[in-house]
């Protein structure tokens, strides 16, 4: 079995807009580690990258024997529809969390969404509520649930939505509790980067901005 080098780091979703953003930051800090992606690539915004097949248990096993895993995989429904979004917003993630309880790696941080719920109306809530339900049942020392509300930052593909969000953010986020204030993508990845550090073993679920008490313990 390789040695895992200390504090090293794999970043899964890392061709998204908040995997670039915390690609970009880890690279800038010199961390040690990879982004895991699934197209021929050296790197991600600096930061080196590993081609996987994430069909291949064992070689994504391998590929997440770190000390942290930073998860930012995620999905549209207009792009992969309901069955796509559930594949890869619950079904890959919890299948990563799973190869990387494994692999041994102390600390796993995710990226989910603020209302996410089991019970929720919205498909894509409740998408995310059941993965963050699944995440409480593996084996692994530390898990960061962080939900950020709508995400500002450029994006790879059109979404018309969050486009016309996106222009009205700036005038409404002032009146808005600070959960549901819209939050740039660089500012979600320090949040993921800055929990991916030493923690407190538990499952942790996270708004944002960090502070106050708007983190909690879910499994004490």
């Amino acid at each position: 079995m390789p040695e895992v080098e200390s504090g090293s780091v794999a970043v899964l979703g890392a061709t998204g807009a908040v995997g670039r953003a915390v690609c970009r930051q880890l690279a800038t800090l010199g961390s040690p580690g990879h982004a895991i992606v699934r197209r021929p690539t050296e790197a991600v915004e600096g930061f080196p990258a590993r081609v996987v097949d994430f069909a291949r248990a064992v070689d994504l096993t391998d590929a997440l024997r770190v000390t942290r895993v930073i998860c930012c995989l995620g999905t549209t429904q207009a792009k992969a529809g309901r069955d796509g979004l559930r594949a890869v917003d619950r079904d890959l993630v919890l299948h990563c969390a799973e190869r990387a309880s494994r692999a041994g790696a102390e600390v796993f941080t995710v990226v989910s969404a603020v209302g996410a719920s089991r019970r929720s109306l919205s498909f894509y809530s409740r998408v995310k509520g059941e993965m963050e339900n699944g995440l409480s049942r593996i084996r692994l020392d530390t898990v960061h649930i962080v939900r950020p509300s709508l995400l500002l930052g450029d994006r790879d593909e059109t979404r018309p939505a969050e486009a016309v969000s996106q222009l009205i953010a700036p005038l409404i986020n002032p009146v808005l509790p600070l959960r549901y204030r819209a939050i740039s993508v660089d500012a979600v990845a320090r949040a993921l980067i800055q929990l991916s550090g030493p923690s407190t073993p538990g499952v942790w679920l996270h708004e944002l901005p960090l502070g106050g008490r708007r983190s909690r313990r879910l499994d004490a």
